[in-house]
């Protein structure tokens, strides 16, 4: 270890992605591969049609439904059956398999062997079993976020989804699958079809879901998931955060949560801040008009008063006076979805004068209680849950599901 800090937000991210929320944690060699499937990850749907991108169909599976589909039904065409019976002994006789089935009418019958050169009876059988598994997957995931798939797709797509009381695939059938599909010369089933197996089957294929690598987006990251984890209970599905499917939005119990919010520009050189002509030199001069919030929160209901939450994140060595000026624009300048208050909250990486104290949080609890505007905080981020305290939100400790890992 390097002692870097930012070495752990990663896995305390991670964690939250994957429904690991317990306070304690040991690491231990595990004597075996542990491949039990992963029924609590709340991320692993997300992560299988719309976080991975798949080489063999060029994007995500619920960006390609129809490609997808269309790659099935020719594969489909070609497959053919290694073992043929047929009465005439034309082509390659597999006469241990003819043997073996005995004198079985009137009419001498042969197996014959095919050329193999088509879609195999296990690659066959394990295409089908996907499609009718994947089918089960997308329909709750669907449904929950409101997601349609397109309609060259949805003909195609009802003909392999499983009535509404017939069993699911058993672990053994999936593991069957993967192992078939592992070995395909077809690069739909070697890369697609494999692959999103795995994420129910292997821990491993979606404990490693990349995260930013730079400091300060981490951060903001870091921040983000402390707040949800107080302001929400651990979701048991998660859509997570992508600018072209979900615009940075996060849906989660009694709350909504956005990243790198954007403002828009004519908004914002209208707050206060810009007042006095400095809204017409800005332009002129080229000015730095700040335009994302970090993260944000709406919550519903509201908790004593507050109503939402406006975050700026600073990594490094930065300090809360470098959050000033960009809380104040944001608070004026994000539409509200109600009239109520909002915490305005400036975290750092670094504070100079540590932890949070409790003269200051005195402090915010009284403007909590008694104010009639906006509450500002600031604080380090081993401060989050004190801060969310005064708000009234738990522990995750003491939320339903906690410790699901």
């Amino acid at each position: 270890m390097n002692g870097d800090p930012a070495a752990a937000w990663s896995e305390e991210i991670r964690d939250y992605l994957l429904g690991r929320l317990a306070l304690v944690r040991t690491s231990v060699s595990l004597p075996v591969a542990q491949t039990q499937r992963l029924v609590h990850a709340p991320i692993r749907r997300w992560w299988i049609f719309e976080g991975k991108r798949y080489a063999s169909i060029g994007g995500t599976l619920s960006s390609r439904w129809s490609e997808v589909f269309r790659t099935v039904k020719l594969l489909e065409r070609t497959f053919n059956p290694r073992l043929k019976i047929s009465e005439r002994p034309e082509g390659t006789i597999d006469w241990g398999h003819t043997f073996a089935r005995g004198p079985v009418g009137p009419h001498a019958e042969y197996v014959l062997r095919s050329s193999g050169v088509g879609l195999g009876d296990d690659e066959h059988a394990a295409l089908r079993g996907w499609m009718r598994w994947i089918a089960s997957e997308w329909t709750p995931y669907a449904a929950r976020f409101g997601l349609e798939l397109p309609a060259a797709a949805r003909q195609s797509f009802q003909a392999f989804a499983p009535g509404q009381h017939e069993p699911g695939a058993t672990i053994e059938q999936l593991r069957r699958w993967v192992h078939v599909a592992r070995r395909s010369r077809w690069p739909l089933l070697r890369d697609l079809v494999a692959e999103t197996l795995r994420a129910s089957l292997e821990p491993d294929a979606i404990d490693h879901i990349p995260l930013p690598t730079d400091r300060a987006t981490l951060f903001e990251l870091l921040c983000l998931v402390r707040i949800a984890t107080r302001v929400a209970p651990p979701p048991d599905e998660l859509r997570w955060l992508d600018l072209e499917s979900t615009a940075n939005k996060l849906m989660l119990s009694g709350s909504t949560c956005w990243y790198q919010q954007s403002l828009d520009r004519e908004t914002v050189l209208g707050t206060p801040d810009f007042a006095h002509r400095l809204s017409e030199a800005a332009p002129v001069f080229a000015l730095r008009v700040p335009k994302r919030i970090d993260v944000a929160f709406e919550l519903d209901p509201p908790r004593r008063g507050i109503s939402g939450i406006v975050v700026e994140a600073k990594s490094g060595n930065q300090g809360f006076d470098e959050a000033v000026a960009q809380l104040r624009v944001y608070r004026m300048a994000r539409p509200r979805g109600s009239s109520g208050r909002y915490l305005v909250w400036g975290i750092v990486e670094n504070p100079e004068s540590g932890p949070i104290t409790a003269v200051q949080l005195d402090w915010v609890r009284h403007e909590i209680d008694h104010g009639d505007s906006d509450v500002w905080a600031f604080s380090g981020a081993e401060s989050i849950g004190a801060v969310l305290e005064l708000l009234g939100c738990a522990s995750v400790a003491d939320s339903p599901g906690y410790g699901r890992g």
